[in-house]
């Protein structure tokens, strides 16, 4: 599983992974996908250690990570979006679609000024994003005419939003280039 995100302050950090390191085993147990790893870390009890292998620009190597708490994790960074629900992980949001930061070579590739947009992770199917034609890999740079540049930006515009509201994505696609420039997708939130 590689990994594509790594969240200041987590334990992820603490134990030095980095962004494009796959890891290959917890405990010496072999890892199949990121499924695995996700049920394997969330079947541990909170406070103990779990030993990784990783793989780092092809050379093995290995960390130790303490198991956090994710609901207190995620909550602390979601904020209110995140008050009202029981879930252990990043609620599904209203749009349905969960995003990341534009890292710099994805920046790199879409010809953004680096911390510019966010980066569609997952669309939910029947979402609204879904309805609307946003895919992984589209990059979303304004919501409403408000820059978003963070995947925090991106929740407190979410969340200030109600049901019957109009919304503009302004997006760079997936694949294009600056010369192709960005579209907007409208429509009514349900």
């Amino acid at each position: 599983m590689t990994v594509s995100n790594v969240v200041s302050g987590t334990p992820a950090e603490q134990a030095g992974l980095k962004i494009g390191d796959t890891i290959t085993a917890v405990d010496g147990k072999e890892l199949k996908s990121g499924d695995d790893l996700v049920a394997d870390i969330a079947s541990r009890k909170i406070g103990s250690k779990a030993k990784l292998d990783f793989i780092r620009n092809g050379k093995k190597q290995e960390t130790t990570v303490t198991i956090a708490d994710r609901s207190k994790l995620f909550a602390s960074r979601l904020g209110e979006e995140d008050e009202n629900q029981g879930e252990e992980e990043p609620k599904a949001s209203k749009f349905g679609v969960t995003v990341s930061n534009v890292t710099a070579d994805l920046a790199d590739h879409f010809n953004i000024p680096a911390g510019k947009g966010v980066v569609v992770k997952d669309v939910k199917q029947g979402s609204f994003a879904e309805d609307l034609g946003l895919n992984r890999g589209d990059v979303i740079l304004e919501v409403n005419k408000t820059p978003v540049n963070s995947p925090e930006d991106f929740a407190k515009i979410e969340s200030s939003l109600k049901s019957g509201q109009d919304v503009v994505f302004l997006v760079r696609p997936r694949g294009s280039r600056a010369q192709d420039g960005t579209i907007f997708l409208a429509g009514t939130l349900p």
